[in-house]
């Protein structure tokens, strides 16, 4: 097949904004290829590189939006999601995938009756609700010309019925995925565990609102009461980054926490490999792709009690009552007062991420796109 994928970020040269969306739609990219697929993909200027480019054999074109030419006054009223829907039909910008057999499209936006016109089956990829009206607008628009959807959960796949209205039926639900060669507790390091000790605690993520960091910073002060040599790092960066810095120190943790600010794949797999657990506090999540990152890496995880992250864990660790510090501390000191349960659910996280494998989650997206296609003709 010929299958083109468009994405406001692809993640090369650098990683943007949406850990979790760029990291699928990398792998979806990379994966569909290795099965013998022809991929490319269409993006903008917002992780750099050039207009022609090309990230492990996948050709890539970049195109102009009004944040590309105008930086941050190009993104009000998110004018540049239009401006990129319109760039990328046209003629010169088009050519470039016109022989597409279907597209993937990973980001809402306006004119997608164009595909229609062209007789190009699309399918769109919904990872969550979109909070800003206008992005949840340019969607429910989307949905009124396109029926064919993938939610990347459950949880997902319900809230395209509860809030769209949508039918469940033209619904497929395909997770996302994990490269078991590249997380994998081998990158585990003495160096880190020297530096930080033997109650390691993780998190990894954007800092916003809705990852719910301030109950995680909460449940330290009860933590380190019961177990005094906990270290929580954080790495990741965000609008809130300061804002909770200041937190831990009006709350007395801050020589136990330690910010890390955005780091390269190379040493995040050394994070996550090290770590005694791996704590998401966030209470809404199209997925969870960290929660599987960590468990793919040898390392329990504990989540908030909501769908989908605690579908993904199961029994590769913990969930507690969300926004709930003080239940939070109870379930990381449990962990972390009984090594031989923390063994145990390093073993069920390690076989429960080997049931998220992209070499086996593309053959499933390949057989649904070949299905697509065939509907279409």
């Amino acid at each position: 097949m010929k299958i083109t994928i468009i994405s406001t970020y692809f993640p090369h040269p650098r990683r943007g904004s949406y850990y979790g969306a760029e990291r699928y739609i990398e792998n979806l990219a990379i994966y569909l290829k290795k099965i013998g697929n022809d991929v490319k993909i269409v993006t903008t200027f917002w992780n750099g590189g050039k207009r022609h480019d090309n990230f492990k054999g996948i050709p890539i074109l970049r195109v102009l939006d009004s944040k590309t030419v105008f930086g941050n006054f190009g993104s009000g009223f998110f004018l540049e999601y239009i401006t990129f829907g319109l760039n990328l039909y046209r003629n010169k910008n088009f050519k470039f995938y016109k022989d597409s057999d279907i597209v993937i499209l990973k980001n809402a936006i306006p004119f997608t009756r164009y595909f229609k016109r062209k007789r190009i089956p699309l399918i769109y990829v919904f990872f969550h609700i979109k909070m800003n009206p206008f992005l949840h607008y340019y969607e429910r628009n989307l949905f009124k010309q396109h029926k064919d959807i993938i939610a990347i959960s459950n949880s997902s796949k319900t809230n395209l019925i509860d809030v769209f209205g949508l039918k469940g039926k033209k619904i497929k639900v395909i997770p996302a995925g994990i490269d078991e060669k590249k997380f994998n507790p081998s990158n585990r390091s003495i160096q880190i565990r020297k530096k930080y000790g033997n109650n390691i605690l993780l998190y990894s993520g954007l800092f916003i609102t809705r990852k719910k960091i301030p109950v995680l910073l909460r449940a330290m002060t009860y933590i380190t009461k019961e177990i005094p040599d906990t270290h929580l790092i954080l790495t990741g960066s965000g609008e809130c980054l300061n804002e909770w810095k200041e937190l831990s120190i009006s709350l007395g943790i801050q020589k136990i926490v330690s910010f890390l600010g955005f780091i390269g794949e190379k040493e995040l797999l050394k994070y996550y490999a090290s770590s005694d657990v791996f704590v998401l506090p966030s209470v809404s999540e199209g997925f969870g792709q960290v929660l599987l990152e960590a468990m793919a890496s040898g390392t329990p995880v504990i989540c908030a009690d909501k769908p989908p992250m605690s579908e993904i864990v199961g029994d590769g660790g913990l969930t507690f009552k969300a926004d709930d510090s003080k239940d939070l501390a109870q379930k990381i000191i449990y962990l972390l007062k009984n090594r031989e349960e923390l063994a145990r659910l390093k073993e069920n996280a390690l076989k429960r991420a080997m049931t998220y494998k992209w070499s086996e989650i593309a053959k499933f997206y390949n057989n649904y796109l070949k299905n697509i296609i065939k509907l279409h003709d």
